[in-house]
């Protein structure tokens, strides 16, 4: 790799090098409803005018603007327009036809009065109380969009309404990068199923669990590899089909114990390092790299919050890179504290925290209760990560302090 490896590297030079080095892999066509979460590889142009046809924007009546001299007008109806209808029904002087919204303008036809403005007469004809000035009430053909017009860009996401929008512009496909897959391996003999019996020595395993709804939201797709002990023969097995996936997440294993096993068994592998620990509380034993087919790897430490913090500081930019988005520093917002904080160590600190907003849009954060990197429960119900430098002094509440936002304001 033409890189030099990072030790004990700065947050800031881990997403520079990130952003210099992961990229997506070649587009390929897929069927609209397959290209979820993916993101569009080119631009994505009309295929025909939007609509296809003067066509009605409410229900009500098709009429000629001519007739309305004097009003009320009095009309005769010739009949319904549908939705489905085809184009070649037409409106004359003193005549108009009821039409559904969506359905094609008849030849004739300037205006559309809408059903409220009407009355129907005993005879059958129509009296309608507007004075309609020509195009009321019309989308014309083409006004959202002419032929060849781009509709989509490349490097936009395609969500669902990006998708629902590509399918009424008559698209079937569109090459895209797509979800890249993420294989997840949890390691360490200490670790057993959640629910199952423990036996001294043993805890749930619960990394696997929040990586899996994280890649997912992330708009990776999760390859489960299980859970693998400290043995290294299992482990070099495990390691050798993870990467053989776009992204390798391992957790646990990844420090200076005497079993951790993690990155020796990944060199030998082939795996070359670009990150080989981060100067940040959670997540210094953190490491990132790259495997021999050109595979990323990513060694999570095994403790929660540490696991999870560094997926959403890292992870989450090299899943957007991989699927053809830019790869760039998480957003920091700014709240205000509702709790004291003490000084800071000789670490950056991101800590997990509850955001929320005010009704006169105030944002207010509260970190959680720090207990260390171990603490499971330290993440639940949390939706932000509060930023603190390293030597950063007591802040007391009240005070403004920037965080990562991970979901929606509370």
């Amino acid at each position: 790799m033409s890189w030099q490896t990072l030790t004990a590297a700065r947050t800031e030079d881990v997403w520079d090098a990130l952003g210099r080095h992961v990229s997506a892999a070649g587009p390929r066509e897929l069927p609209i409803a397959e290209a979820l979460e993916s993101v569009l590889a080119c631009d994505v142009c009309a295929r025909f005018d939007i609509p296809p046809f003067d066509r009605a924007l409410m229900d009500g009546y098709a009429v000629r603007t001519a007739d309305f001299a004097a009003q009320p007008a009095t009309l005769r109806d010739l009949g319904l327009v549908q939705a489905d209808s085809d184009t070649s029904c037409a409106v004359t002087s003193g005549t108009c036809r009821r039409i559904n919204t969506g359905a094609p303008l008849p030849l004739g036809a300037d205006a559309v009065v809408m059903v409220e403005r009407s009355h129907e007469l005993a005879d059958g004809r129509i009296t309608l109380d507007d004075a309609p000035a020509p195009g009321q009430y019309i989308g014309h053909q083409g006004q959202l969009a002419r032929t060849g017009d781009v509709i989509v860009r490349g490097g936009t996401r395609v969500s669902p309404g990006t998708a629902a929008g590509l399918a009424a512009a008559g698209i079937t496909h569109a090459t895209v990068f797509p979800r890249p897959l993420v294989a997840l391996l949890s390691t360490g003999s200490e670790l057993v199923p959640p629910g199952q019996t423990l036996q001294p020595g043993q805890i749930p395993e619960s990394n696997s669990v929040a990586l899996r709804g994280l890649i997912d939201a992330a708009g990776g797709q999760a390859a489960p590899l299980g859970h693998c002990p400290d043995e290294p023969a299992a482990l070099r097995a495990a390691c050798e089909r993870g990467l053989k996936h776009d992204l390798f997440c391992v957790t646990g294993g990844v420090s200076k114990g005497t079993h951790d096993l993690v990155p020796g068994t990944l060199e030998q592998l082939g795996v070359e390092w670009l990150v080989a620990g981060i100067h940040l509380q959670p997540g210094k034993p953190t490491r990132i790299g790259r495997g021999p087919d050109g595979g990323w790897v990513v060694g999570l430490p095994g403790n929660p919050v540490s696991c999870v913090v560094i997926f959403h500081l890292f992870v989450q930019c090299i899943l957007d890179g991989l699927r053809g988005l830019p790869v760039r520093r998480p957003p920091h917002l700014v709240g205000r504290l509702e709790t004291d904080l003490p000084a800071n160590g000789d670490r950056p600190r991101y800590q997990p925290a509850e955001w929320s907003t005010t009704p006169d849009g105030g944002v207010r954060l509260s970190p959680m209760l720090w207990r260390g990197s171990g603490d499971p429960f330290a993440l639940i119900s949390v939706n932000a990560l509060a930023w603190r430098p390293q030597h950063a002094g007591p802040s007391p509440r009240g005070d403004t302090i920037q965080f990562v936002p991970l979901e929606r304001p509370r």
